[in-house]
Order: C-alpha cells, then sequence, then structure tokens
C-alpha cells in the first residue's frame, strides 16, 4: 500500500513537472497584433494632440499679430483723418472707388494732409499733398501708405469719379512715388472679371457727409433754405455751420502664415472696424 502510494505520488509530482517546465513564456500573434495596434492608437492620439497645441499656440500667436496690426493701422488712418484739412470744395478726405464688372471696390482712401500750410486752402488740395491708402496693385495682401512729393498739380474736382479712378491707378503704379507698408496680412479674394480672375485684398472704406454733398448742392442752387441743412447737432449760426466727415474702415487680415497656407480660401480672416471724423466749418 505505501508502495502504490509513492509510485502514485511520484507519477503526480512528474506530471505537475512536465506542466510546469511547459507552461510558454512569450505572446502569440494575435495577442502581439492586439497590442501593436493598441500602441498605434496611443502614439495616433498623442500625436493629433501635439499637433492641435501647437497649430493652436501658432493661431494665438498670429491672431496677436493681426490685432496690433490692426490696431496701429487704424491709429494711423484715425490720426491723419482727424488732421486733415478741409473746405468747401474738399471735404478733407474721399473714397475712389474702382468698379470691375459688377463688383464696386472702395479701397482706397485719399486724405489731404499737407505737411505745412496748403497752398490753396479755399481750393483744392496738391497731389504732393495728399496721403493714399491702398492695396498695393502688385502684391494685393499688402496694405500701403502712398504720398507724391513732387507732384504739383491740382486735384481733380470730387464729382469727377473717373478722373480720380484714374489718378490713383497711375499713382498707385508708379514708381516714383513714396510707399510704406502697413501690413503684409491682407486677405486676399479671388474676383472674377469676365473670363479671368484677379486677386483682389480686402479693406474697404465708406464715407459720410453732413449736411451730406447733395443738401450742398440743393442749398447753392436755392432749393434748400441754410437753416434746413442737417448740421452736426444743429450747430450752426448765421454765416457759419458745422459739418461732420465721418469714416468707416474695415479691413480682414489673416491671422499669420500658418492660417494663409491651412486656409487659402480666407475662411479664418478676422475682420477689424474702425471709424474716424473730422469737423470743419462750411461758410454762407
Amino acid at each position: 500500500m505505501f508502495r502504490q502510494c509513492n509510485k502514485h505520488c511520484a507519477i503526480s509530482t512528474a506530471h505537475r513537472r512536465r506542466d510546469y517546465t511547459g507552461r510558454r513564456t512569450g505572446f502569440t500573434l494575435l495577442e502581439l497584433l492586439i497590442a501593436l495596434s493598441i500602441m498605434v492608437i496611443i502614439v495616433s492620439v498623442l500625436g493629433g494632440l501635439a499637433k492641435a497645441v501647437q497649430l493652436s499656440a501658432e493661431y494665438g500667436e498670429g491672431h496677436t499679430e493681426a490685432t496690433q496690426h490692426a490696431r496701429v493701422i487704424m491709429e494711423r488712418i484715425t490720426r491723419m483723418v482727424s488732421q486733415a484739412t478741409a473746405n468747401e470744395s474738399f471735404p478733407g478726405f474721399i473714397v475712389v472707388a474702382e468698379t470691375v464688372e459688377s463688383w464696386r471696390f472702395p479701397d482706397t482712401l485719399v486724405v489731404w494732409h499737407p505737411e505745412g500750410s496748403a497752398a490753396d486752402p479755399d481750393g483744392l488740395p496738391r497731389y504732393n499733398e495728399l496721403v493714399i491708402y491702398c492695396v498695393d496693385p502688385y502684391s494685393p495682401n499688402r496694405l500701403v501708405e502712398v504720398t507724391v512729393p513732387n507732384d504739383t498739380r491740382t486735384v481733380p474736382p470730387v464729382t469727377d469719379e473717373a478722373a480720380w479712378v484714374s489718378a490713383i491707378e497711375s499713382v498707385r503704379t508708379s514708381s516714383w512715388n513714396q510707399k510704406v507698408t502697413l501690413t503684409e496680412l491682407v486677405r486676399v479674394c479671388w474676383v472674377t472679371e469676365g473670363s479671368r480672375s484677379t486677386r483682389r485684398g480686402a479693406v474697404r472704406f465708406q464715407t459720410r457727409l453732413r449736411p451730406s454733398a447733395e443738401q450742398w448742392v440743393e442749398y447753392e442752387d436755392g432749393t434748400i433754405d441754410w437753416s434746413d441743412l442737417a448740421w452736426v447737432q444743429g450747430i450752426y449760426g448765421s454765416q457759419t455751420g458745422l459739418r461732420q466727415a465721418w469714416l468707416r474702415m474695415e479691413l480682414q487680415l489673416m491671422p499669420g502664415e500658418v492660417a494663409m497656407k491651412n486656409d487659402p480660401g480666407g475662411q479664418q480672416a478676422i475682420p477689424f472696424l474702425g471709424s474716424a471724423v473730422l469737423y470743419y466749418e462750411m461758410h454762407r
């Protein structure tokens, strides 16, 4: 009996040894594929998060840069407008709009801002007394400030829109004039002109006069009385009245080069709005 028990125990012990020593110490192919897939997913998620953080940081920097550019531009134009020279013939500043097919682009601002005294303070300005804000025709992502220091000719009347469009085109494309780049972040849009397409910068100016130019013509024609003109806050006297020239500005700037590459259509452009005002006397 004792021998049989020992024999049985020996067989069981040997069997257990075989079970123990026969166990596998590695992974099956299926387990390796599952583990590899999980690692790939984790790496992809981490990579995506890192890329998103990088793009967010770059976009934030670009947004800050665009905001700084817009603030400097608005302050510069506002100061120039508030110091402009104005009279009954020229209201301090005008907007020159170019028409292409059915599109109208009021993207050029002309300010009468002589360095000293105006050559003819009661008449029209000279070209060398103007400061012009417009989009660079060769690089529509650039907003430039243009001056014409050597041109002493008198500008056309404000009502002659065709002459102004021609004059501004000559000023913008001339290599003799002085240009200062204010920003290179202007959003660029594609505009179809018949059978061809061109690029335009997203810049817009708008003006308003009180009393308006139409009302002043009616007054000069005798169809409206002096006291019935739309004087600002009703400020007028028997011989003089206060006129307001108001300017609205709109710029669309891209938040840096990264946004321009990721979104060439301009959907991520940042709009900036500003205004400026000039007050001057009108004489009866």
